[in-house]
């Protein structure tokens, strides 16, 4: 009897040994969509660094499209598991709707999170009737553009300025179309606060590591790898009353306060459109747009913005920058000036 269990044992730990030890990796390695009738898949960007993956399709969608099934594919690292499984099907009930993958590594101890969404060659909820609900530094909730926070691709200055409950960036209603309204406004520290609404990301902690610096709290640009010709989209624009000029009165202390100087003119908007090649930290600038201007334009107008090739080479990245006071990063501008933003679309020819 003591020989046969020996030899059990002798055998389980050579099982043991052939097997290997229990794997602890739990890396995404690939993701793959097969084509249906709706959706018709040409690109898939995984971004590791923001645990996001994003399938592009020829197809443009629109409401018609939805609910829609699609199979992904997931090969992960060996001996790790993902949820829901790969081959199942998943269902996306609207163009913001997301998917959340888990990578579990097989020994159980480390996970990893994947939001999985689908694109077309437009920008996501680019009509801005859809508006989600953030809350605030003053812990009370305020609107950003986007059907939800996950998915959204637009970006406001509302969060850096919530702590005072002022938000430069709101839904504009008319009838029952929604408009973003862009506003240069003030608050009881900062004289002077451009509104901003962007392509891309709000960095809270930039914002607090440089306080005198408005733009390094923007991280533009969201994936993107089609060649448009211009860039549509209508627009109104109001100038405040006082063009000024606010100084720091010691420079690179935000709460230091500020010298404010009246300015002769009359504020201008901006709005910046680039297309962009991401290697690595090299950037290269595929194609670009830049218009500003102070006349002041009443009622909705449609403008095409088109843009200047300078490269060949194919974008990976694009973003789009809207302001009232095309100088606000500086504190220049004039409170009250307000742009209004509807209906963005892609041109192709």
């Amino acid at each position: 009897m003591k020989k046969v269990v020996l030899a059990l044992f002798a055998i389980l730990l050579l099982s043991c040994e052939e097997e290997g030890p229990i794997s602890d990796a739990y890396e995404l390695l690939g993701f793959e969509v097969e084509s249906t009738g709706e959706f018709d898949p040409y690109k898939t960007h995984i971004d590791t660094a923001g645990n996001q993956i994003f399938v592009f399709s020829s197809a443009n969608l629109d409401l018609n499209s939805f609910p829609l099934s699609l199979n992904p594919v997931v090969t992960v690292s060996p001996g790790a598991s993902v949820t829901p499984s790969s081959g199942s099907a998943v269902v996306f009930d609207d163009p913001e709707d997301f998917v959340k993958y888990t990578i579990t590594a097989e020994d159980g101890l480390g996970s990893e999170e994947y939001m999985f969404t689908i694109r077309d060659n437009q920008i996501p909820n680019a009509d801005f009737e859809n508006w989600f609900e953030e809350t605030g530094m003053n812990s009370q909730p305020f609107l950003q553009p986007g059907k939800y926070a996950e998915t959204s691709v637009w970006a406001t200055t509302n969060m850096g300025t919530s702590i005072y409950s002022i938000y430069g960036t709101t839904p504009q209603q008319d009838g029952d179309n929604k408009m973003a309204k862009i506003e240069t406004v003030e608050t009881v520290a900062i004289p002077i606060v451009a509104g901003a609404m962007y392509l891309g990301t709000f960095d809270l902690d930039g914002a607090i590591a440089d306080p005198g610096n408005p733009a390094a709290a923007a991280k533009l640009g969201i994936p993107f790898f089609q060649k448009p010709s211009a860039v549509q989209f209508k627009y109104s624009f109001e100038s405040g009353d006082q063009l000024i000029q606010a100084v720091l009165k010691d420079p690179g202390n935000l709460f230091g306060g500020f010298d404010i100087y009246n300015l002769e003119g009359t504020d201008k908007f901006g709005i910046n459109a680039v297309l962009e090649k991401r290697t690595g930290d090299m950037v290269t600038i595929i194609a670009q747009a830049e218009f500003e201007s102070d006349q002041e334009i009443g009622t909705m107008t449609e403008m095409n913005l088109e843009l200047q090739y300078l490269s060949d080479d194919d974008p990976t990245h694009f973003h789009i920058s809207f302001s009232p006071s095309v100088d606000g990063g500086m504190f220049k501008g004039a409170i009250g000036s307000q742009l209004i933003i509807d209906d963005l679309k892609m041109i192709y020819e």
